[in-house]
């Protein structure tokens, strides 16, 4: 027989896997290479490729309907058409079949009969020198000389790459520009699965792309090509991933089931969570191309996590189960790090809680649904983090819902979360919530409970300008924490007394205290708190004339704020440094951090801090010629101001009064009441234009 007859002669080129075929190509040198990957990824298309380009005869066999019961020599036998020796047995004849000239195999779809295979490829290669093993399958043979490649999801250009040539393909037309982006979604949404790719390209040739990407949700049935030859595996989606998880044991098959309840991948604490978890199952999986174990992390495409899923909801039990494990992992790891993220581990709490936060997310929406307070102890612990992440109203409307939720919650819970949301409240210039909410939890509160809510407290009346109110409630809370042996609360009602103290003008009793505040917070080693410590010392020094230790300070700050990503601080520290760039005269440098500041300020809902920024922008505007959009900008901080109530601090005031005093001898009475009303109506992106070059104020005004 001809020796290649066998081999399919595919319909369409090969799209973007030139550097696999090269690299196979080369590696195809030694005497077996196994291509590895998920359902999907291709693995058969790229070896008709490789074997395609193969110098000498090759031969083919689709060993996707061998019983794994029977053998495979004789499987290949009839494969082959080759009649069966009664003088040798099965495995003799193909070796005798075979030949001595150089030959390349080529085993297709080896995954469900692995170790069979594995028994006649040891055979092969030891008995047949000149014989090249080309093998796909969705895991290793396992075999003496094997080298295996791993065929990957196509990257996103590469993805859309296919998409648009398939589609074109089927219509004769390219993929209008319009419907690029549709397309791109599309190809993310699929991880970049060739498969499941030419399957909504083939739909694409019949709807519109972007009709196609809205179906795309319900993956399984929407992607199915009944025109297709070949396996039913290469022609549906969900027949790709049945294949495989039929395949498995049901040890295996539970777990692959329940790791659907994580979102954004898992720690190996957190798989040994879920019922079905059974050590070396995890490493199973990644074998067979289910997953990736990367050691440290697991994850999953989305096209298998949405076969699982879909498999685990056929369970409803097991998913209940396995969510309220999955729930119950993140509700402690999220308290542990509440405790954690004030001292010398704050840098790998907020890590692991950045890593973690689509799976804490699905724990706060399970929670929700299911009895008890556990929505209101997650909400609750994963204040801190919001606060350092700048999410302020998602935790505030945690919080809320979860309060509403649980009104029989024990009291204690209760009242944690209440000054958790008070905390949120204040955060996001909301001070009228935050004081309702403080009192509330503060009538209640005993003994270092009473801390936190005065610290809050003061902290409300020092954003309202109410300093002397401000400094008697801080410096009963000093004296709780003080009495109660925390040093970390009394650090930091410390540093917020300092904090009133210098913005009400008081500058020496400030410097006092913020470095009581900063000495307590390095010996924690609390990396946060001290850089805020900074932050405000930068203050105490800018406002005293000291801009070059000003600088000092507040460099220093910004750098330990970058390093741990909180934008509260990089945005303060970028506000106050431009003030000294104002009082050094650094104009163009100003502006560039102010816009810096005003950005992430607005981002995480501190309407407080962007008036004060503002203002400075103001000063920046008017010294650079523009006195029209200077007022304009005064004004904007005006209405902020007036929304929140709170007025301009007292350590800002002379500098906010002489530019409203120069900008009055620069402009017309009429213009400067115009450019202010015009600033408080108009919204801030169009107040803050991208560079000094123009203004957005009318000429007319």
């Amino acid at each position: 027989m001809d020796p290649d007859a066998g081999l399919p002669r595919p319909l369409t080129q090969l799209v973007g896997r030139e550097a696999e075929l090269r690299a196979a190509t080369r590696l195809l040198t030694g005497r077996i290479l196994t291509l590895v990957g998920t359902a999907g990824s291709g693995k058969t298309r790229l070896a008709l490729a490789v074997a395609g380009a193969a110098p000498g005869p090759v031969r083919f066999a689709d060993l996707t309907t061998m019983d794994p019961a029977a053998g495979a020599p004789g499987f290949l036998l009839d494969a082959f058409g080759v009649t069966r020796r009664a003088d040798l047995d099965d495995t003799d004849t193909l070796l005798a079949e075979l030949g001595d000239e150089p030959l390349l195999l080529v085993l297709d779809n080896c995954e469900h009969v692995a170790e069979p295979v594995a028994v006649l490829v040891a055979r092969l290669l030891t008995g047949k020198p000149l014989v090249r093993l080309l093998v796909t399958s969705r895991q290793a043979l396992h075999v003496a000389g094997e080298t295996v490649l791993a065929v990957e999801p196509l990257d996103d250009g590469t993805a859309l790459r296919l998409f648009e040539t398939r589609t074109f393909e089927r219509t004769g037309r390219p993929l209008p520009a319009a419907h690029r982006p549709a397309a791109a979604a599309i190809c993310a949404a699929l991880d970049g699965l060739p498969l499941a790719i030419e399957l909504a390209a083939a739909r694409a040739a019949l709807l519109s792309v972007p009709e196609v990407h809205r179906l795309v949700a319900d993956r399984f049935r929407v992607l199915a090509d009944a025109k297709a030859t070949g396996p039913e595996h290469h022609r549906t989606l969900r027949a790709a991933l049945d294949w495989s998880y039929h395949l498995l044991s049901p040890d295996k098959q539970a777990l692959l089931r329940q790791l659907a309840v994580f979102q954004g991948g898992w720690d190996a604490g957190a798989v040994a969570a879920l019922p079905a978890h059974r050590p070396g199952l995890t490493a199973a999986l990644a074998e067979r191309s289910l997953l990736h174990d990367g050691g440290t992390r697991g994850r999953m495409l989305q096209t298998v996590a949405a076969y699982a899923a879909a498999r685990l909801a056929e369970a409803p039990a097991e998913e209940a189960a396995a969510r309220d494990a999955h729930a119950a992992h993140y509700l402690g790891l999220a308290e542990r790090a509440a405790e954690g993220i004030r001292g010398p581990s704050q840098r790998d709490w907020l890590r692991t809680l950045t890593l973690e936060q689509d799976n804490l997310r699905a724990a706060m929406a399970w929670l929700s649904g299911r009895p008890g307070p556990g929505d209101l102890r997650l909400a609750t612990a994963l204040a801190p983090f919001q606060h350092f992440i700048g999410g302020y109203q998602l935790g505030r409307q945690w919080l809320a819902g979860a309060l509403a939720r649980r009104p029989d919650a024990p009291p204690a819970v209760r009242a944690a979360a209440a000054s958790a949301a008070a905390t949120l409240a204040m955060l996001s210039c909301d001070y009228p919530a935050a004081a309702n909410l403080a009192h509330q939890a503060l009538a209640g509160a005993s003994g270092l409970a009473r801390g936190p809510l005065l610290t809050l407290l003061g902290s409300v009346e020092r954003e309202r300008a109410r300093y002397t109110r401000s400094a008697s409630v801080l410096t009963e809370a000093i004296q709780v924490y003080r009495e109660a042996g925390d040093a970390w609360g009394e650090g930091r009602a410390t540093q917020l007394a300092g904090a009133t103290a210098w913005l009400s003008g008081d500058l020496d009793g400030a410097a006092v205290l913020l470095a009581a505040a900063l000495a307590a917070f390095r010996d924690l080693a609390d990396a946060e708190s001290a850089a805020s410590s900074l932050t405000h010392l930068g203050a105490v020094a800018h406002f005293r004339g000291d801009q070059a230790r000003a600088r000092r300070h507040l460099v220093e700050a910004l750098d330990r704020f970058t390093e741990l990503s909180f934008p509260e601080g990089i945005g303060w520290a970028q506000d106050l440094l431009a003030r000294v760039d104002l009082a050094e005269d650094r104009i163009p440098a100003a502006l560039e951090r102010l816009r810096a500041a005003v950005s992430i300020h607005r981002r995480v809902g501190d309407r407080w801090r962007t008036a004060s920024v503002l203002e400075a922008f103001a000063e920046a505007r008017r010294r650079g010629g523009d006195p029209t959009h200077a007022a304009a900008l005064l004004g904007a901080a005006d209405a902020i101001r007036a929304e929140i109530g709170a007025p301009t601090p007292a350590c800002e005031l002379p500098a906010r009064r002489a530019c409203e005093e120069a900008l009055q001898a620069a402009l017309p009475e009429p213009t400067y009441s115009r450019a202010l009303r015009f600033g408080a109506r108009t919204p801030l992106d169009d107040l803050l234009p991208l560079s000094s070059a123009t203004s957005p104020v009318p000429a007319s005004l």
